[in-house]
C-alpha cells in the first residue's frame, strides 16, 4: 500500500511543476523596452539604403538603377529627467544617379516615445510636424496607428530582442513591427519593419540597408 501511495505522488509532482510552470509563463510581465534602444543616436552614424524596386528610366538610361538614400546623424542629445533628447538627421535621396536636395529630420525622444517634429529640405522652409515613430514603452504585442496621405499604416510589435542581418552585418539586438497598410477597410499589403539596436531602421517595403558606417 505504501509503495502505491508513493508512486501516485511521484507521477503527481511532475504534473504540478507543470501546472506551475504555466501560471508563472501566463502571469510574467511583457518586459517594456525604450524605443532609443532601436534609434540611431550616434553622431557621425551613416546608413546607406537601396531601394527595393527600380526607378524609372532617364535619359540613356534603359532600366535604371535602384533608388538609394543616405543617412548621417548630425547630432544627437539623449533624454534626462528635465528635457527630451533630440535627435538630428540628415537624408539624401539618390534616384537615376542624382542627388536630390538633403532633407534633414529633427526628432524628439520623449517619455512617450520618438517623435519626427520637424522636416527640412534643402533650400526650403522647415516644416512642424507630429509622426510617431516608436512609442514607449515597448512591448510585445503593443500596436499604433499612422495616418499617411489617403492609407493608414497598423503597427504592431511582433518581436524585440532577438538577432536581424543586414548590410553584411549580424545585429544580436533588433526590433520587428508587423504593418497593415490599408485603404479605408480594405488591407493594400502586409509586410515588416525591422530596427537594429543603435543602428536604427535595418529594413521595410521600401529600403534595405547595404552599408553602415561610424559604428
Amino acid at each position: 500500500m505504501k509503495k502505491l501511495l508513493l508512486a501516485a505522488l511521484l507521477l503527481a509532482l511532475p504534473a504540478e511543476a507543470r501546472k506551475t510552470a504555466r501560471r508563472k509563463h501566463h502571469s510574467a510581465p511583457a518586459v517594456a523596452l525604450d524605443p532609443a534602444r532601436f534609434f540611431a543616436a550616434r553622431p557621425g552614424l551613416v546608413r546607406i539604403y537601396e531601394g527595393r524596386g527600380e526607378s524609372k528610366p532617364t535619359g540613356d538610361d534603359s532600366a535604371g538603377p535602384p533608388a538609394g538614400a543616405s543617412c548621417e546623424v548630425l547630432e544627437a542629445r539623449p533624454r534626462d529627467a528635465q528635457a527630451p533628447g533630440s535627435m538630428k538627421e540628415s537624408c539624401t535621396m539618390i534616384v537615376g544617379r542624382k542627388a536630390r536636395p538633403a532633407t534633414e529630420l529633427t526628432y524628439e525622444l520623449r517619455p512617450d516615445g520618438i517623435w519626427n517634429v520637424q522636416v527640412r529640405q534643402q533650400g526650403a522652409q522647415s516644416q512642424a510636424v507630429q509622426r510617431l515613430v516608436l512609442p514607449a514603452p515597448l512591448k510585445i504585442g503593443a500596436s499604433w496607428k499612422e495616418p499617411r496621405g489617403s492609407v493608414e499604416l497598423d503597427r504592431t510589435v511582433k518581436s524585440a530582442g532577438g538577432s536581424c542581418k543586414a548590410a553584411g552585418r549580424s545585429f544580436a539586438d533588433c526590433l520587428v513591427l508587423a504593418v497593415t497598410q490599408k485603404q479605408g477597410t480594405l488591407v493594400v499589403r502586409k509586410y515588416t519593419e525591422t530596427y537594429a539596436a543603435g543602428v536604427g531602421l535595418v529594413e521595410d517595403a521600401q529600403w534595405e540597408l547595404v552599408d553602415v558606417k561610424g559604428l
